[in-house]
C-alpha cells in the first residue's frame, strides 16, 4: 500500500515551527522568570519572617534572664544591709557584684544608686575588663528617668528602660553603646529612703541578634523603637534621632506605614510596589514566678523590626541576564529549526524514495513468491494429471481389447463383468486425481488474485490460512517439517488477504530456513484468535533453534540475515513489518519460547484502517472452483 507524500516547503515548515517554538520559548522563559522572582520573593519572605520570630524568642528569652537576675540580686542580703547604710558591707558587695558581672558577658554595668541619686557602688565593664569604680568618680544620676521611674515602684516590682546610648557626665558616650537598664527599688532604711539597684544590659547584642538573625537574606531589616524611631538599619544620620533631638522617625517619613504598624503590630503589607514585613519584638510574656514583679514599663522596650521586599512583577523578572538567556535561546531555536527544516526536507525526499523503492521491493518479492508457487504446483500437479493420463490410456487401451473381444464373438459374462470392474475402478482413480488438480489449482488461483489485486474484502481467516498451507505444500513436500494450523472459526475480517498471505508465506519460509537445519524434522504451528473486541492475533511457532537473545531487536531490519552464504537476503521479516504497520494496520513482535523455538506474533485490527476509502470491497467470499 503507497502513501502520498505532499510537496515539501522548506521556507515554510521553518517559518512554522520557529515561531511556534520561539512563542513557547517565551512564555516558557516569561513564567520561568516570573516564578523564579516570586519564588525567589517567597524565600526572602520566608527568611524575613523566620528570622524576626527567632530574635523574638532570643530576646525574650534574655529580657527574662536579666529580670531573673536582677530579682535574685535584690535578694542578696550583704547587699541589703549595704543598701541601708551598713558600711562595712560594702566590700562584699563589691566583690559580689565583680563575681556576678564577670559570669554575665551582656551586664555593662551593676550599680547601686542611693535615695538621694548618687551612686554609692558601681562595678563596669569597659574594654573586656572589669573594674570597680572609685568612689571619687561615682556620678549624681537624681535626674536620669530610670532612677526616678524605679523609685515609683513598690520594692521588689522590676522596671525596664527604654533602650538609648549611654550616657557619662551629661554626655553621650561615643562610639556609641546602646544600653538598656533595669532597675528596682530596694527596701528603704532608717530614713525612709530606698535605694535603686541598676542593671545596664550591653544593647548592642541584643540589636545585632535581631540583625545577625537576618543575615542570610538579602533585605537588611531595620530596627525603630515604639516611637517610631530609627535604631538600625538606616543611614547614621538618622539613627537615635530621640537623643539628639532630630524629627528622623518613621512615622514621619512613611505615616501609612507607621499608621499599620502601630495598629496590627505584626504583619505584611504592600504599598506603592514594595512589600513590607514587620513584627513588635519583645511583647513582654514572662513566666509566672515573674510576672508579678514586671512593671508596665517592659513595653519601652518593645522594638518595631520591619523589612521591604519590590513586589514580584512580570517587568520586574526580566534583566540583563535573563533578557541575554533570551537571545541567545531564540538564537538556538533558529539553527535547530533552520537544521530541522533541511533534515526534514531531506527526510522527506528519502521517505519518497524508500517507499517507492519498499513498494518495488514488496512488488518483486510477491512476485517472486508467485514464481515459487508457480513452480510448486505445477511440480505437485505432474503427480494426479500424470496418473490421470496413466489411468486414462490403460482405460482406453482396456477399452480396445474388450471391442476386440466382442468383435471375435468369444465374450463371456465374466469378460464383462471384469471389464465394468477395470472401468469404474480406473474412472474412480482418474476423477480423484483430476479433483486434486483442481482444488490445487483453485487455491493457488485465490492466493495469486489475492497477491496480484491489493483488494480490500471481507473474508475468513481460517480460509485464507487454508488458501496459503495449500499453495505452499510443494515447497515443504520433501521436508520433515509438519505445519499445524490452529485457527478459530468465525473469524471474519474486512483487510487485505494477498497482504496477509504475503506475510504467511514469509513467516513460514523464514521458519524454514532459520529454524530447523537441513533435514532435521520439526513443526510449525499457525494459531489465530480474537485479541479483544476488535483485533486478530495471529501466531507462528515453531520448534527449531529460536532467535539468539542478541539478535531480537535486528531480524526486522532491512539486509539483515545470519544465512547470507546459504541465499538469505534479509528482506523476508522487513517485509512482514512494512506490510503489517502500513497495510494490515498492526504490530509485529518476535520472542522465543520456553519450551525452545521462536514465536512471531502478529496483531493487527479486524477491519483495516487502510484503503477503505480507496479499495471497492467485496463482500461475499468466493470459495475455489472444485472440478466437477
Amino acid at each position: 500500500m503507497a502513501y502520498t507524500l505532499v510537496t515539501f516547503n522548506r521556507t515554510r515548515f521553518f517559518l512554522t515551527r520557529f515561531l511556534v517554538a520561539a512563542a513557547l520559548l517565551f512564555v516558557i522563559l516569561q513564567t520561568s522568570f516570573f516564578m523564579s522572582e516570586k519564588s525567589h520573593f517567597e524565600e526572602r519572605r520566608a527568611s524575613i519572617l523566620a528570622a524576626l520570630e527567632r530574635s523574638e524568642t532570643i530576646i525574650q528569652s534574655q529580657l527574662s534572664a536579666f529580670a531573673t537576675d536582677l530579682r535574685i540580686l535584690s535578694h542578696d542580703d550583704r547587699l541589703l544591709d549595704f543598701a541601708i547604710g551598713n558600711a562595712d558591707m560594702y566590700q562584699p558587695t563589691a566583690r559580689d557584684f565583680m563575681t556576678f558581672v564577670e559570669e554575665k558577658p551582656s551586664i555593662a554595668q551593676l550599680r547601686i544608686i542611693s535615695g538621694d541619686g548618687q551612686e554609692i557602688i558601681r562595678v563596669e565593664r569597659k574594654n573586656g575588663h572589669l573594674l570597680e569604680v572609685p568612689q571619687e568618680s561615682l556620678q549624681k544620676k537624681s535626674s536620669r528617668y530610670y532612677f526616678t521611674e524605679a523609685l515609683k515602684l513598690k520594692t521588689g516590682q522590676i522596671y525596664f528602660s527604654p533602650i538609648d546610648l549611654n550616657i557619662e557626665n551629661g554626655q553621650i558616650e561615643t562610639p556609641w553603646r546602646p544600653v538598656l537598664r533595669l532597675a528596682t527599688p530596694l527596701p528603704a532604711d532608717e530614713t525612709g529612703k530606698r535605694s535603686v539597684l541598676v542593671m545596664n544590659i550591653n544593647a548592642e547584642k541584643l540589636l545585632n541578634d535581631v540583625i545577625d538573625t537576618q543575615a542570610v537574606t538579602a533585605s537588611p531589616v531595620q530596627l525603630a523603637n515604639m516611637d517610631g524611631y530609627w535604631l538600625r538599619g538606616a543611614p547614621e544620620a538618622k539613627l537615635w534621632g530621640f537623643m539628639f533631638g532630630r524629627e528622623t522617625r518613621l512615622s514621619v517619613e512613611n505615616p501609612r506605614l507607621w499608621s499599620r504598624i502601630s495598629r496590627h503590630g505584626d504583619g505584611e503589607v504592600e504599598q506603592d510596589g514594595v512589600y513590607y514585613v514587620f513584627r513588635t519584638i519583645f511583647k513582654g510574656s514572662f513566666a509566672p514566678s515573674l510576672a508579678g514583679h514586671i512593671s508596665p514599663s517592659f513595653r519601652n522596650v518593645s522594638l518595631v523590626a520591619f523589612s521591604k521586599l519590590p513586589s514580584p512583577t512580570i517587568a520586574g523578572s526580566w534583566n540583563i541576564a535573563s533578557v541575554m538567556l533570551t537571545a541567545v535561546l531564540t538564537a538556538i531555536l533558529a539553527v535547530i529549526c533552520f537544521s530541522w527544516a533541511r533534515t526534514a526536507e531531506a527526510r522527506h525526499l528519502a521517505m519518497q524514495d524508500k517507499e517507492a523503492a519498499q513498494s518495488e521491493m514488496v512488488r518483486r518479492e510477491r512476485l517472486a513468491s508467485l514464481g515459487g508457487l508457480v513452480a510448486g504446483i505445477a511440480h505437485e500437479l505432474n503427480t494426479p494429471i500424470g496418473s490421470a493420463v496413466l489411468i486414462g490410456s490403460t482405460l482406453s487401451s482396456r477399452v480396445a481389447e474388450f471391442l476386440e473381444t466382442i468383435k471375435s464373438g468369444k465374450i463371456h459374462r465374466s469378460d464383462l463383468q471384469m471389464f465394468e470392474n477395470d472401468l469404474d475402478s480406473g474412472m474412480a482413480i482418474l476423477l480423484r486425481n483430476l479433483e486434486r488438480a483442481a482444488d490445487l489449482i483453485g487455491h493457488f488461483k485465490q492466493v495469486a488474485i489475492d497477491q496480484s489485486s491489493e483488494r480490500l474484502r471481507e473474508f475468513e481467516l481460517s480460509n485464507c490460512v487454508q488458501d496459503v498451507l495449500a499453495s505452499i505444500s510443494p515447497q515443504i513436500r520433501g521436508r520433515k517439517i509438519v505445519i499445524v494450523p490452529k485457527i478459530d472459526p468465525g473469524l471474519t475480517l474486512v483487510s487485505f488477504p494477498g497482504a496477509l498471505a504475503q506475510v504467511l508465506i514469509n513467516l513460514i519460509t523464514n521458519a524454514q530456513i532459520h529454524a530447523f537445519d537441513e533435514g532435521q524434522s520439526g513443526q510449525i504451528t499457525i494459531i489465530g484468535k480474537a485479541a479483544g473486541r476488535d483485533e486478530i492475533e495471529l501466531v507462528v511457532a515453531d520448534n527449531g533453534r529460536g532467535i539468539p537473545q542478541d539478535l531480537k531487536q535486528l531480524v526486522f531490519e532491512q539486509f539483515f540475515t545470519t544465512k547470507l552464504a546459504s541465499g538469505g537476503n534479509g528482506l523476508g521479516l522487513s517485509i512482514v513489518r512494512n506490510i503489517v504497520e502500513s497495510i494490515l494496520g498492526g504490530t509485529v513482535s518476535a520472542s522465543n519460547t520456553q519450551g525452545g523455538g521462536a514465536t512471531l506474533t502478529i496483531r493487527f485490527p479486524r477491519v483495516s484502517p487502510f484503503g477503505a476509502a480507496d479499495n471497492a470491497q467485496e463482500k461475499d467470499y468466493v470459495e475455489p472452483q472444485k472440478a466437477a
